[in-house]
């Protein structure tokens, strides 16, 4: 099943990277028209509500760390957001969310993996190198002339992953590394944050926090080895394409 995401035209949604997400997860882009922003009533209203109800306690609260950040968002999400009951249906949107089960269509670890990997092509070279961000990375020699395309973690171009006609041909090290971050995301490496201001006010968020934490220890349950899984960052590997001479 296909599903729709509408959003609107800016750079993030019509980035490559977005549509290639999009497509490994099986997800049609629509983008609204220009300045109608009533196709977006319900991302729209959402986001207002952060601001209005989550930023204003991010504002006086001691998060001083993106983690930090991210788990008060999400405890507020939880807790506060998910549970209010909303003027028009009548209903909270987790029981809203809820009614719509049998229609979800759930991605795996490996798979949310690969939509968010970021995808560049490269030719090998004759010596068998493949070169990215100023960094040198050894292909076998079976590839040279081969344009082949990398997908890689911008945060650590230790190790690519190469991919042939839809096919994974398994990792590629690096043999010289100058750069351990793809340039457009290392200026959003920041220095770490002041330390939050003393206050004798009780931390809402803080306190949302613990409470979250203990919500999901609840919800988790006792642990169940037998549902433990490995999960790889490649697919199996599978034959290789044969190295015909391309024109």
């Amino acid at each position: 099943m296909l599903c729709k995401a509408l959003h609107n035209n800016g750079r993030v949604y019509i980035a490559n990277q977005f549509a290639a997400a999009c497509a490994t997860l099986g997800i049609q882009r629509i983008h609204s028209k220009p300045y109608c922003p009533e196709g977006r009533g319900k991302q729209e209203r959402f986001f207002e509500t952060v601001r209005l109800q989550f930023m204003p306690e991010v504002a006086v609260s001691s998060v001083a760390t993106l983690d930090e950040l991210n788990q008060s968002f999400w405890a507020w999400l939880e807790l506060i957001y998910h549970q209010a009951i909303h003027s028009e249906t009548g209903q909270s949107p987790l029981e809203r969310y809820q009614q719509g089960l049998a229609d979800i269509r759930p991605a795996d670890h490996d798979q949310l993996v690969q939509a968010f990997r970021w995808r560049e092509t490269r030719k090998v070279r004759k010596d068998g190198r493949i070169e990215l961000q100023g960094n040198s990375y050894q292909v076998d020699n079976r590839f040279i002339g081969r344009t082949l395309e990398l997908r890689f973690d911008p945060f650590d171009l230790s190790s690519l992953e190469l991919w042939f006609d839809g096919r994974c041909l398994g990792n590629a090290k690096v043999s010289v590394q100058n750069r351990q971050r793809h340039i457009q995301v290392e200026k959003l490496a920041t220095d770490p944050p002041a330390a939050p201001k003393p206050s004798s006010s009780p931390d809402y968020l803080a306190l949302l926090r613990k409470e979250y934490t203990e919500f999901q220890r609840k919800a988790a349950g006792p642990l169940q080895f037998t549902k433990l899984c490995s999960g790889g960052l490649c697919p199996p590997s599978q034959p290789l394409p044969k190295p015909d001479q391309e024109n």
